[in-house]
């Protein structure tokens, strides 16, 4: 293989990866994400832990008055990060994170897909599909969910073991059995929901890799089995490493969320995940925490998924029909089916776990019982599956299944008609996720920008943390993530909770419950005030658990009824300022 031959396809990733940047030529101040989804919170998350501690720690700066630890959701963002900062700024610093885990995702794949082919050209094939996979780039790209990309670590894991069983001997298995659990460990570390949902490509492996393994150790397919002592060598060191990487952010993460002060309490987070009957995995419920199998054939931006809950996200499950075709040609045409069948066996059962327990076609045909034994396995045998809010995440997996399978038959169609053909396909599968698919394109970009009124606090008010008005967006599900953006400019802390909830403390103190009840939705985020009673004494009891102000929007709100309404409930409060198209209220000293 000529050095350009080897050097091309990666640099073609890369340059692919880079891509959404030409979106940001000339708008220096713009991120590759929707304003509304959250970007604001990653980027706090990423100044915070910077300074508070790279896997957590206690925060003071959020869910105030409520002060305890929070695990950081995203180490690589916050490392990457405060390494860019100083260099680049904010903006590029973020921008440049996405493109660059785009790129390890890609690149990681095709090195896997190379490794198992031989054929570093067809490989490219699985590091477009799976770089780009339609859930990574309207999920995570559109939605800010930075940690989702981290999804490097498990094609860099299966290459280290397939590496570690084609050794000659278990002495020489040991360093690459040892690097895929240390890449396994690091994808725990990056983020444990991918990890979780990346562990169920073992049922499926279980019934299939021993099969396939004859044919998919040496590159020219010849049946070759690896020794006894190989594979448990292998195994066992893989497991070893994979243990010492990840038991310590995991026990770290389950004392965070034991801890009483825990920003992330265990209570909050159980009353999030999924018990018979599955009300909130139902195909008909608004939240889609789900995908139907129809979504994975949709065609056309009109299909795109769009659901508001606490900030803005964005679904597309779609692969695209060239990305089906490929994998029908691997399972028919190529030389190695029973390795071709292992990764279409993986795509097809981790796309129905995507599904739920009712394995919904579409939202009006699914069965009225919990059948769906591929999400059922993972959910009741694979340690953390039940903690996992969100089933449509399988997908992530099924991305991985759906790219190598779609190589494989990338290169059974250039041995047959020669290079040029696995140049094309690439092309080919790009356009169609472009033009066809529901993904967005091009991609939303973001600007944020806060009134000077942020970086000049100090000059009103004393010393205190700030209530942000209207919490909820016009009356919808989602929060005004904004302010945790306008928190890195001030300073102050804010009552703002990183977890999908309207904050305990503007729930529990009956006074701000009165301010958030006129505006917010009519769903399970709704604020209510329980004890009328208790108003105005909570008024009054805001400065003393340590608020130093009230800064309101009137802008903000959905209806000139609704910031009335708010008015006169902050009216008791005395005289306030008009600052720009802010108005701030400084609470009475008690």
């Amino acid at each position: 293989m000529s050095r350009f031959a080897r050097v091309a396809p990666p640099l073609f990733l890369v340059l692919l990866a880079a891509l959404p940047l030409l979106q940001v030529v000339g708008r220096p101040d713009h991120f590759l994400a929707d304003a509304a989804g959250e970007l604001p919170v990653k980027l706090w998350v990423f100044e915070t832990f910077a300074r508070v501690g790279i896997l957590g720690g206690t925060v003071d700066t959020a869910a105030f008055p409520n002060v305890g630890p929070l695990n950081n959701p995203d180490p690589v963002g916050t490392l990457v990060t405060a390494a860019l900062r100083p260099l680049v700024g904010r903006v590029w610093a973020y921008n440049l994170l996405v493109v660059g885990l785009l790129a390890a995702s890609a690149l990681s794949a095709w090195a896997l897909a190379r490794a198992l082919l031989d054929d570093a050209v067809a490989a490219l094939v699985a590091g477009v599909v799976y770089g780009f996979a339609p859930l990574v780039l309207a999920y995570a790209v559109c939605g800010a969910i930075t940690d989702v990309l981290n999804l490097w670590p498990y094609p860099l894991a299966i290459l280290g073991l397939l590496r570690a069983l084609r050794a000659p001997s278990a002495r020489a298995a040991v360093r690459p059995a040892a690097l895929a659990g240390l890449a396994a460990g690091l994808g725990f570390v990056t983020c444990p929901y991918n990890f979780v949902v990346f562990a169920a490509m073992l049922f499926p492996a279980a019934l299939l890799a021993p099969l396939a393994l004859r044919q998919g150790l040496v590159p020219a397919g010849a049946e070759v089995r690896p020794s006894k002592d190989v594979v448990i060598i292998s195994l066992l060191v893989a497991a070893v490493l994979l243990v010492i990487v990840a038991l310590p952010d995991a026990l770290y993460v389950r004392q965070i969320l034991a801890d009483p002060n825990s920003q992330m309490p265990s209570s909050a987070v159980a009353g999030t995940r999924h018990a018979p009957p599955y009300v909130f995995l139902e195909p008909g419920n608004r939240d889609r925490y789900v995908a139907w199998l129809a979504d994975y054939v949709a065609v056309g931006k009109g299909a795109l998924i769009e659901r508001v809950l606490a900030a803005r996200f964005y679904r597309v499950f779609a692969p695209g029909f060239v990305v089906f075709g490929l994998v029908l040609v691997g399972l028919v045409a190529s030389a190695r089916r029973w390795t071709a069948l292992l990764w279409a066996g993986i795509a097809a059962f981790c796309m129905l776990a995507s599904t739920g327990p009712f394995l919904p076609i579409t939202r009006d045909f699914a069965f009225s019982a919990p059948v769906n034994l591929a999400w059922l396995l993972p959910q009741h045998l694979l340690p953390g599956a039940s903690q996992l809010l969100e089933p449509f995440r399988y997908a992530l997996p099924a991305g991985l299944g759906l790219a190598v399978g779609a190589a494989i038959g990338a290169h059974a169609l250039r041995r047959r008609f020669g290079p040029a053909v696995a140049v094309v396909l690439p092309v080919l599968v790009l356009a169609e996720l472009a033009v066809v698919s529901p993904v967005p394109f091009p991609l939303p970009v973001a600007r944020l920008a806060a009134p000077t009124l942020y970086t000049e606090l100090d000059r009103w008010l004393p010393d205190g943390a700030i209530l942000e008005l209207p919490y909820f967006d016009r009356g919808t599900d989602r929060f005004y993530r904004e302010h945790f953006f306008q928190q890195l400019l001030h300073g102050r802390p804010i009552a703002n909770e990183v977890i999908g909830f309207a904050p305990r403390y503007l729930r529990e103190n009956q006074f701000t419950a009165s301010l958030l009840a006129p505006e917010s939705g009519e769903g399970r985020l709704r604020v209510e005030v329980i004890e009328p009673d208790r108003v105005n004494l909570d008024r009054a009891r805001l400065r003393a658990d340590g608020f130093a102000g009230i800064v309101v929007n009137p802008a903000g709100y959905a209806t000139p009824a609704a910031l009335s309404i708010v008015s006169a409930r902050l009216a008791p409060l005395g005289p306030f300022v008009e600052l720009g198209d802010r108005v701030l209220y400084r609470l009475p000293d008690p």
